[in-house]
């Protein structure tokens, strides 16, 4: 029961009508009870209804919208496939259209092919007429040359060593040598070569860092001059011969002399008297190299600045510079050969005569015929001997002559499988190189070897390498000559070197070419092969070419700057551009070689000088 004087909505009887008792108006009451809730209901009802009609209503519009962009995206993708179908057709159309004109050409190539084929076998035939009449003739001319050999050979004008020279049966170096292939087993990997050359060369007691084997051979490729400068016994030459014996080579050390003033001293020449070339250790190298064309020769000048480097060395070096075709050497006119064969054939046709008119055609050989009086005397009056004149004499003469042209031809080219390499030692007995000289070689310097870091030399060496042999390279491996690449303004590395240039060598008067820059890029891509890294190849390039050619008087301005800033500032500038390279120590740092550089400047009133110690 609620409280009197309150009131709330009725909204549902608290009895059941049935339990009502009987009273006046109770129909009544039923009623406006029963409209009541009747009316209640038909309202929420009807509200119900509304809410659903309108639910359904929105439901169906929002399924109209979206079948109307539907049928948008149908329409659209049916003008897409229309306009598909258009394209198609065209296409169709080009690829008949291409197809009957491919067909056409196959139709044309199967004429030509044949045509070919029918013109191949005639050149076939041709070749192997051709190749017949060429083997019978060499058969003949090798018959003939041995038979005249061997005439020369029982006339003793010939020696034995001379004779197998002369009918190409000269033995090859190196045969039958054990060695690692290059390719087979190592896959033409360059940086597994460096590790093998290190580890054989580690097996023989001989310490060299990789980076300096990498760089050495890197070099070896560009088919330049290298240059190493260091003081004496810090491992110049035996990294020569080292690198030799390693890539199944042979080195020939040769020691420069004082007095050398021409090319003639390292080549040899013509003597008109004795009517023979005299030659030298070094161009009876590059000949015995030219016989063996499968070998490494690696020619080390010893001591090259003895004497001044541009005298005798100059004509050669022009010949190194020769880039698109192999340099040919001249030695001497091809007529004095021909004027002393001449002279040969007489004296044996005389010696036939003499043979034939005294019936002596059974003597063959030459101290047969000495022996012989009548032969001997028919051979000084025909010879027109006075008395005096020894026969034995003109006969070893004659000897010398021909051995001298059949081992010295009157030029020969310069053999792929050379290379060339200069050791110098810098002090008060020799000379320095010259800025030709510089400009067209790659200068190595080497520290004292008791500065070395053995240890770190010998955690580089890879002891599981199984390197007991050589390495047999093609000679293709050690390097082609080829043209420098060409200037490229807009190669990173050349920008760099414009650069430096610019900003630093032309103020310090240290000049560079393009054919500097040419080399420069020659070397990138060379030592690109073991490092892909543009700072090392930067840092070896400034020790090559840059620090070498550091001679001037560092007190001198440029403007109103002294050349000893420029110097510290280039430093600098090179000290933040290989930052990355401080923390390698295997690297030599062209930075160490700066601060000696400036620190013996500083301590000889700033007379900047490379060389000195």
């Amino acid at each position: 029961m609620k409280s009197v004087g309150n009131l709330e909505l009725l909204t549902e009887l608290p009895f059941d009508l049935k339990e009502l008792p009987e009273i006046e108006g109770k129909a009544y009451i039923e009623k406006e009870i029963f409209n009541f809730y009747l009316n209640k209901s038909s309202n929420e009802i009807e509200n119900q209804k509304q809410k659903n009609l309108e639910k359904v209503r929105s439901e169906f519009e929002e399924q109209v919208s979206k079948f109307d962009e539907q049928k948008k995206e149908l329409e659209q993708r049916v003008d897409d496939l229309q306009e598909t179908e258009g394209g198609l057709d065209l296409t169709i159309n080009d690829l008949k259209v291409k197809q009957e004109s491919i067909s056409t050409d196959i139709k044309q190539a199967d004429k030509e092919l044949m045509h070919k084929g029918i013109e191949l076998k005639e050149l076939t035939q041709t070749y192997k007429d051709r190749k017949n009449r060429m083997e019978n003739n060499l058969n003949r001319l090798n018959t003939f040359i041995r038979e005249k050999a061997k005439k020369l050979s029982k006339l003793e004008l010939v020696s034995d060593s001379d004779l197998s020279r002369l009918l190409g049966e000269m033995k090859a170096q190196n045969s039958g040598k054990e060695m690692v292939d290059f390719h087979e087993d190592l896959n033409g990997d360059f940086n597994q070569a460096i590790k093998h050359i290190q580890a054989y060369l580690y097996k023989k007691d001989i310490y060299y860092k990789q980076d300096l084997l990498k760089d050495f051979f890197a070099l070896l490729r560009t088919n330049d001059l290298i240059i190493l400068a260091g003081d004496s016994g810090s491992g110049k030459s035996n990294l020569v011969k080292s690198m030799a014996d390693a890539i199944g080579g042979i080195s020939v050390i040769l020691p420069v002399k004082p007095n050398w003033t021409g090319a003639e001293d390292l080549l040899g020449y013509y003597n008109p008297l004795e009517k023979k070339f005299l030659t030298t250790l070094f161009l009876d190298t590059l000949i015995e190299a030219s016989h063996n064309p499968d070998v490494p020769y690696l020619i080390c000048l010893d001591e090259m600045n003895l004497a001044r480097v541009e005298y005798y060395f100059s004509d050669f070096l022009s010949l190194l510079e020769e880039r698109s075709k192999i340099p040919d050497i001249y030695l001497y006119s091809d007529s004095e050969a021909s004027h002393t064969l001449s002279e040969f054939k007489t004296f044996l046709q005389l010696i036939d005569e003499v043979r034939i008119r005294n019936g002596k055609e059974s003597i063959e050989d030459f101290i047969g015929l000495l022996k012989n009086e009548d032969t001997n005397l028919a051979l000084h009056k025909i010879c027109g001997f006075h008395e005096g004149d020894s026969l034995l004499k003109y006969h070893s003469q004659l000897r010398r002559i021909l051995s001298g042209f059949i081992n010295t031809p009157s030029s020969i080219l310069l053999p792929e499988n050379v290379r060339i390499i200069g050791a110098i030692n810098v002090d008060e007995t020799t000379h320095y190189l010259s800025p030709k000289i510089l400009d067209r070689a790659h200068v190595i310097r080497f520290t004292n070897p008791l500065l070395y870091d053995w240890e770190s030399i010998e955690q580089e060496v890879d002891t599981s390498i199984d390197a007991l042999h050589p390495i047999k390279f093609e000679i293709q491996d050690l390097g082609v000559r080829k043209e420098y690449p060409k200037f490229d303004r807009e190669n990173e590395f050349a920008k760099v070197i414009i650069e430096i240039t610019k900003k630093f060598l032309d103020k310090l008067g240290v000049e560079f070419g393009l054919r500097t820059i040419r080399q420069a890029l020659n070397y990138y891509q060379e030592f690109s092969h073991f490092e892909n890294n543009d700072k090392i190849i930067l840092n070896n390039f400034i020790l090559h070419k840059v620090l070498p050619k550091m001679m001037f008087d560092g007190e001198k301005a440029v403007g109103e700057v002294a050349k000893k800033d420029i110097l510290i500032s280039l430093k600098n500038y090179l000290e933040q551009q290989l930052s990355m390279l401080s923390h390698l120590d295997n690297i030599e740092l062209c930075i160490n070689e700066f601060d000696r550089v400036i620190e013996n400047a500083k301590s000889n009133d700033w007379v900047v000088n490379y060389w000195s110690r």
